[in-house]
């Protein structure tokens, strides 16, 4: 495991959690906010490939763990902030 499939699954939750209610303020149809998301998605992953940091190895048990309290804070936030 290395540190981008860490950084993916964070991009994964944050475009989903944030960008999901932001667009339904906007009014913008499923099947667009659906592409929206996508794109958004790839466009951060390409980016995260170029970063040489997040190119180095991360045993799976550290990777998770970071990935599910990372998950976590925000989750916590997002609801503070609501």
């Amino acid at each position: 495991m290395k540190w981008e499939n860490v950084a993916y699954g964070f991009t994964i939750f944050i475009a989903l959690l944030f960008l999901e209610p932001y667009l339904d303020k906007m009014g913008i149809s499923y099947w667009l906010k659906f592409l929206y998301i996508i794109v958004v998605v790839l466009c951060i992953n390409f980016t995260l490939s170029k970063i040489k940091f997040l190119q180095k190895s991360v045993t799976k048990k550290v990777g998770w763990s970071t990935l599910i309290t990372v998950m976590i804070f925000v989750a916590v936030l997002v609801n503070l902030i609501n």
